[in-house]
């Protein structure tokens, strides 16, 4: 988002002074913790920042996120893995990862300690793990940092009976005939309603290889009424189906399921 100085898109920053060692933290797993700096809590509108520590040998899993993401190393020496390739970074080097490229950083030493400082160029990024396929967003880790309790975001689990299960909203969309680009462009320019709705956790547009005008919108949410009641009487609401709507050929149909069985 390119903003002049004096656009309301940065009215919502109070000002405010972060001291990461009075900050709540979480942990990522494998020896790493994560402490939120400027997110939703303190007015963020554009941008979220934070750090992660990395114990010795400590490492995160394999990711893609929906935006760039810049990483400056403030402590230590660290193996990062972009698009496949490794580097050696060390103190102040600083990375920058266009959206949708799968990355990691791991500590390069066994004992000492390694910090980075990491920076996402939305509020609504996500982040979505090259193994499992699981997407959630980064400021959902937050408001579990914020409640206290460790997050794993890196570990599928935490999708699953280990808390609140994760409900998938199956949208049938019979389109058009000859809309079908137009269709997935608006479903496209959509994707941020979601994605800053409360309660969501991200979404995948599927289309039927047998039925071209058909398609199928998942998309997970961690109550139903996140979905029926906060989602659906929102803005982002209307906004989504006045985009999409135009292509309808008939009502969509909608239901709501848990999983049962994952091997």
């Amino acid at each position: 988002m390119n903003c002049p100085p004096d656009d309301p898109c940065f009215a919502a920053f109070p000002p405010a002074v972060l001291r990461p060692a009075e900050l709540n933290s979480f942990s990522r797993g494998g020896g790493a913790r994560t402490i939120p700096l400027v997110t939703r809590a303190v007015g963020a509108e554009v941008y979220l920042t934070g750090q992660t520590l990395f114990e010795g040998g400590a490492g995160i899993a394999l990711h893609t996120h929906n935006c760039p993401e810049s990483v400056t190393i403030l402590e230590g020496d660290a193996i990062v893995e972009i698009d496949g390739v490794e580097h050696h970074v060390t103190r102040f080097d600083t990375t920058y990862v266009a959206a949708g490229t799968p990355h990691r950083f791991r500590n390069a030493s066994a004992t000492k300690p390694m910090r980075i400082l990491w920076i996402y160029a939305s509020v609504d990024a996500t982040r979505t793990l090259v193994e499992t396929g699981v997407t959630a967003r980064v400021d959902a880790e937050h408001g579990k940092a914020a409640e206290g309790r460790n997050w794993h975001p890196d570990d599928p689990r935490e999708l699953e009976g280990n808390t609140t299960p994760v409900i998938t909203e199956i949208a049938q969309i019979e389109i058009l005939a000859g809309q079908e680009k137009e269709f997935e462009a608006a479903v496209a320019e959509a994707v941020p309603f979601f994605l800053a709705a409360d309660g969501c956790d991200g979404l995948d547009l599927h289309r039927s290889v047998e039925h071209p005008s058909r398609y199928r919108l998942t998309v997970r949410w961690e109550t139903v009424e996140h979905h029926t009641v906060a989602f659906r009487t929102s803005e982002g609401f209307a906004r989504w189906r006045a985009l999409v709507g135009p292509h309808f050929a008939a009502t969509p149909q909608v239901e709501h399921v848990i999983s049962v069985l994952k091997p």
